[in-house]
């Protein structure tokens, strides 16, 4: 897919392409970077930092999406125990300011609005009683009156003339009884034209994602003409949710997004090559097409969901679905992201981490070649003895063992504490591909009772390095997330290895009174 996306991209900006709004290719008037405050969020001091650095490196925008951290008023039914202050929010968009970021804020409206319609308090909102992602768009009436309150309590803390509603992957659009009679496109662009009207009497520009209408396109043309649609692409094909041309032919102002986390990736996995790779092919598309902006978004979870239900479908806890390590350990793909912003060319990524490699850790020319390898191996999600591009686990292991061997004998001669990052993210691969080994024997049809006592010798092994892991993760990423957030994610990471031992424990004291 990724060499399907740059054939296209190259012939589009040589010959003159197919789509409607390709121009000669242009600044981006906004580059920006995306905070989710989703399931990990940064410290007020860790954002400081983040923004000081990147207003050096040509960046004038953040988009932050707060969901329950925002210090709600009116309606603090939404507040989570991780949730800013009001100062909080505004010595953020105050020093930003003094940068010449823009702090935009994202407002969830209509999908991803678990952690809104997992309460009594707007249940009637629901798309769906169990599945509680969305909100129903026939309930119009009752929408703008909640979300006409929650975005301007959001709006009064944030300068920003643009004001995001998100509105994508509304999965659960045309569910419900009543919606299931409606056209998808006409439910979607009456809900969001409803949307865009309170932020529009707030002095603001309506943003949204675009994948939705992309995906139903019919009636379009009837949403607001000052509306930005923001086309993500994570490194596939442009026309993958719907043609491009549906939106250029409306004449509207376009924002593209790459990713610098994203689905696959875990705490013991990152698709680096993938990143990269998306930088290299997709900024230049958005450029050529006349983008008026370029977004990095950086997503600590999936955005979705899992629950813990009482009679009723009563939602007595809500676990994100995918945890991601910190964005404390992706400072190269930040400042790749970065440089390609800037440039009319596209990124050579291999000679950028090269060159980087040796400009801000002063790695030799050897080392440089083995930190290039690092972010050249494939990561992909394992089950079943293989991963998902079909290499088994012992190529697998051979593979991580071998590079981790060379890794583990760089020495980073500047910026080593960041350098350190990298070092913990590959030995956490390592331990995970371990544990899924022993997982997969677990899992064979030839195993028995009589081998629990081998694999929990093997998994207690794996188990102390893991502790050793944690607590150098807790080291590294000190005062960057909020506290308790840094243990949850090392529990998150750990889990089924905690509850695999404990059953093979069971099964040893069973076994030895056979």
């Amino acid at each position: 897919m990724r060499n399907i996306f740059s054939i296209i991209a190259g012939i589009l900006c040589f010959c003159g392409g197919v789509y409607g709004q390709e121009k000669t290719p242009s600044d981006f008037a906004v580059k920006a970077f995306y905070i989710d405050c989703r399931a990990q969020v940064m410290t007020v001091s860790a954002i400081k930092k983040f923004a000081g650095d990147l207003s050096k490196k040509g960046i004038n925008a953040l988009l932050i999406e707060y969901e329950a951290t925002f210090p709600f008023e009116k309606h603090a039914t939404l507040c989570n125990s991780f949730a800013y202050s009001r100062q909080d929010i505004k010595e953020i968009v105050d020093y930003c300011g003094g940068l010449g970021i823009e702090v935009i804020p994202l407002q969830n409206c209509f999908g991803h609005c678990e952690y809104i319609l997992r309460h009594d308090r707007y249940i009637k909102l629901r798309e769906d009683w169990k599945e509680v992602s969305q909100v129903c768009p026939l309930k119009i009436k009752e929408a703008k009156r909640v979300f006409g309150e929650i975005f301007r309590e959001v709006a009064a803390l944030h300068p920003s003339k643009y004001f995001h509603i998100g509105a994508d992957e509304t999965y659960l659009l045309g569910s419900c009884k009543e919606c299931s009679k409606k056209n998808k496109s006409r439910l979607f662009v009456d809900y969001v034209k409803a949307m865009c009207e309170i932020v529009e009497k707030m002095g603001k520009t309506p943003m949204i994602w675009a994948d939705i209408i992309l995906k139903h396109p019919e009636v379009a043309g009837e949403l607001p003409k000052n509306l930005i649609y923001v086309d993500w692409n994570y490194g596939w094909d442009p026309n993958r949710f719907g043609n491009l041309d549906n939106i250029f032919k409306l004449g509207a102002k376009v924002w593209g997004a790459t990713a610098l986390r994203s689905s696959p990736d875990n705490v013991y996995l990152t698709d680096w090559k993938n990143h990269f790779d998306n930088i290299k092919t997709f900024i230049p598309f958005a450029r050529a097409h006349g983008y008026e902006g370029i977004v990095q978004t950086s997503w600590s979870t999936s955005g979705t969901y899992g629950f813990h239900y009482d009679l009723g479908c009563e939602i007595l806890e809500m676990y994100p679905i995918r945890q991601v390590y910190p964005m404390s350990g992706f400072q190269i793909l930040v400042d790749a992201f970065c440089k390609a912003a800037a440039a009319e060319d596209a990124l050579d990524t291999d000679k950028f981490i090269l060159s980087y490699a040796a400009e801000r850790y002063g790695l030799s020319e050897e080392d440089s070649s083995i930190f290039l390898s690092y972010f050249n191996l494939p990561q992909a999600r394992v089950r079943g003895g293989r991963d998902a591009n079909g290499v088994v686990m012992a190529q697998l292991l051979k593979d991580i063992v071998s590079l981790k061997g060379n890794f583990d004998k760089i020495a980073a001669h500047k910026n080593a504490e960041e350098f350190a990052h990298y070092r913990l993210m590959l030995d956490l691969r390592v331990n995970y591909l371990l544990y899924k080994q022993i997982e997969f024997e677990y899992n064979s049809q030839d195993y028995d009772i009589s081998k629990a006592e081998g694999l929990l010798k093997r998994l207690e092994a794996i188990m102390a390095q893991s502790d050793k892991l944690s607590e150098l993760f807790l080291k590294l990423n000190d005062g960057y997330l909020k506290p308790g957030q840094l243990e949850d994610i090392n529990s998150f990471r750990t889990k089924k290895m905690g509850a695999l031992y404990g059953n093979l424990c069971r099964q040893v004291q069973i076994y030895k009174k056979m």
